[in-house]
């Protein structure tokens, strides 16, 4: 059987320079409330909305915002949910939110470290699920180390890389990694990613094929996604 999972690696709330800057990221949740996606890993641009405004939109979504290492300043406590057990037609899909440090201080949020929070988290999802997936903004060599490092792991989606790799990545252990899109200001939305990989009985992954598609103008505009834009710019 297919199985669709719709995944964004985070910093996509805020940082464009235009509409979804100027509506704190809500006409971005509603845009990604409309295509269906799963689960989004929160970016420390995404964090920069600040609290009151991150509520809101965490309240909008349809879909998971994770972070098993964000959390508020003078507490251990997360600010979202670390993971997801997804449901895919039987097939039990574990992701794990993974927020990179800030470049910039953040009052209101504070990162725990990555390595020990995804030591902490793969085994504990592992335990619950068939394919464990760890999603990202780390940038893509500190994701590809960890990757490497941490037992458990399936499939990385990972972002920042230098240059665009051309393929899907394998660690040392196995481990899938791949990345679609540089979230800068004015590029964000300009590619998507797109894996197909087969998952065997066993929760093993093979046969991947993954290539980072340009959203140029031969892409016909969706009809109501256009709707969504023209109504948030009323």
């Amino acid at each position: 059987a297919e199985r669709l999972l719709l995944l964004d690696t985070g910093d996509a709330l805020a940082g464009g320079k235009r509409l979804g800057d100027a509506t704190q990221g809500q006409v971005i949740v509603d845009g990604m409330n409309l295509m269906g996606y799963d689960a989004m890993a929160l970016g420390p641009l995404d964090l920069a909305l600040g609290w009151d405004a991150l509520q809101q939109r965490i309240g909008e979504a349809d879909f998971a915002m994770l972070s098993a290492n964000a959390a508020l300043t003078g507490t251990e406590d997360l600010v979202v949910e670390p993971y997801a057990i997804l449901d895919l037609e039987g097939l039990r899909v574990g992701v794990v939110g993974l927020t990179r440090p800030p470049d910039i201080a953040l009052p209101a949020f504070h990162i725990l470290d990555p390595r020990r929070t995804a030591e902490t988290y793969v085994p504990l999802v592992a335990g619950q699920a068939d394919i464990v997936i760890l999603l990202t903004n780390l940038r893509y060599r500190q994701a590809m180390a960890l990757a490497g490092s941490v037992p458990g792991i399936d499939l990385v989606f990972a972002a920042l890389p230098n240059q665009l790799p051309r393929h899907a990545v394998r660690t040392a252990n196995g481990t899938l990694v791949v990345t679609a899109e540089q979230p800068l200001p004015r590029h964000t939305g300009r590619r998507v990613g797109r894996l197909v990989v087969h998952v065997a009985e066993d929760g093993s992954l093979g046969g991947e094929v993954w290539h980072s598609r340009p959203l140029d103008r031969s892409t016909p505009d969706d009809p109501e996604m256009q709707a969504l834009l023209e109504k948030h710019k009323k």
